[in-house]
Parts: structure tokens; sequence; C-alpha cells
């Protein structure tokens, strides 16, 4: 399962020492929608491995400031509350669970 980010949750992630992913999109972005929907696909097989969050950058344009994030979607790897690695627009399923797993 994918949870949605906004402001006032973001300290409480980034203090995870979990390794989790920051998706960032927007609805308005056709590409980021299909990144979302993979993310969805394999959220369930992976939770015991990372955490997956969803920044909507139309709604948090601030958080996407804080990690200068230019292009969408992005997605940020982050282990012990760390930026480890960034993958930015779609790619295969086989390309982002490996992403998500290293």
């Amino acid at each position: 399962m994918i949870k949605e980010i906004f402001s006032g949750k973001l300290p409480a992630v980034l203090n995870n020492p979990t390794p989790f992913i920051l998706e960032f999109g927007s609805d308005r972005f056709p590409e980021s929608q299909r990144l979302h929907s993979v993310l969805e696909n394999i959220s369930d097989s992976l939770q015991d491995q990372v955490q997956l969050y969803y920044v909507n950058v139309d709604k948090v344009p601030e958080v996407k400031t804080m990690f200068q994030v230019e292009d969408l979607p992005t997605m940020i790897l982050f282990k012990d509350g760390e930026p480890l690695d960034k993958m930015i627009g779609h790619h295969s399923e086989q390309e982002i669970q490996k992403f998500l797993t290293q």
C-alpha cells in the first residue's frame, strides 16, 4: 500500500529507520499516473522490504522544492532517513523492483 504524504507527516516519515521511497507525481501527468499504477501493483509484495509514500506535488509543492525534484515522476530511495538514490521517469516493473530493493 502506498501512503500519501502531506506536509505535516513528512518529519515522521524522514525519521523512519526502515528504507522508504518518496514517489513524486501529479495527476496532471500521464507518466506519473503510469508509474503510480506500477507501484500500486507491486507495493504489497515489497511491504516487508521498503515503505512507499506518494507526494502529490500539486498539493504539497514545498516537499518537491525541499528535495529539488525538477522532473516528474521521480522516486527517491531513503535509507536511515537519508536520500540514497533517485529514479526519474517511468520504467519497467523489473527496473522499478530492482531500484526499490537495492
